[in-house]
């Protein structure tokens, strides 16, 4: 086994980023990990959050594209169609392993699981899409974040359409990998740059997560 490689283990932690360093096991953490990201079936109040600013916003009342990035083994993705049945969603993910189990825990009709390496196929994405979700990504993909994130806006979000993206962020004194690319919302709200519609943020004062939705005018 290689130095960074450690035996199985049940905390996310020690297969994606570990000491300061980016290891990307993913395949092996979900191989490993029955519920990796400990989301059980995705009715923590984060997600309702997420839920109820769409619906609130009348994002995709009619017919419409849905992209949801880094759907792991797809916990939430049927949560958004269940919402907006008229909604045709494609979710990817790096990880074949969870990419598997999505297909076999949500078989909702227009729903789509594809397996994709985001970091190095981000271009290969086209569309017109309503609305773009991307949940605790950020920290996976950073060092191609600014680039996707401007082709996300720019190629595959139409005008007038959504990003929502749900982030966790860390205390200066506790992150310990890529501070030098993005360490606070604000930071992060420059970065994608398109107007900021709506911020929830909770435990502000300490690690906190961060929803925040932007439209493309």
């Amino acid at each position: 086994m290689k130095p960074d490689q450690p035996p199985s283990s049940p905390d996310y932690r020690d297969y994606v980023i570990r000491n300061g360093r980016f290891i990307g096991r993913f395949e092996d953490m979900y191989r490993d990990v029955e519920d990796p990201w400990h989301i059980g079936d995705a009715t923590s109040a984060q997600y309702d959050l997420i839920l109820s600013l769409i619906l609130r916003r009348g994002i995709c009342r009619e017919p419409c594209q849905v992209l949801d990035l880094g759907c792991g083994k797809g916990a939430f993705t049927g949560r958004p169609k269940q919402a907006l049945p008229g909604a045709a969603i494609l979710a990817l993910e790096i990880s074949e392993t969870a990419i598997a189990a999505a297909k076999r825990s949500v078989r909702f009709p227009g729903v789509e699981f594809r397996v994709m390496d985001l970091r190095r196929e981000f271009r290969g994405l086209r569309g017109e899409y309503d609305l773009v979700l991307m949940s605790q990504l950020a920290w996976y993909i950073l060092p191609e974040l600014r680039e996707i994130l401007g082709h996300l806006t720019t190629g595959v979000l139409k005008h007038g359409g959504y990003l929502l993206v749900n982030q966790a962020f860390y205390r200066g004194d506790e992150q310990t990998y890529g501070k030098e690319i993005l360490s606070t919302v604000e930071e992060l709200v420059a970065m994608v740059g398109l107007p900021l519609l709506d911020l929830i943020e909770t435990d502000r004062l300490s690690n906190h997560n961060a929803i925040l939705l932007f439209r493309r005018p």
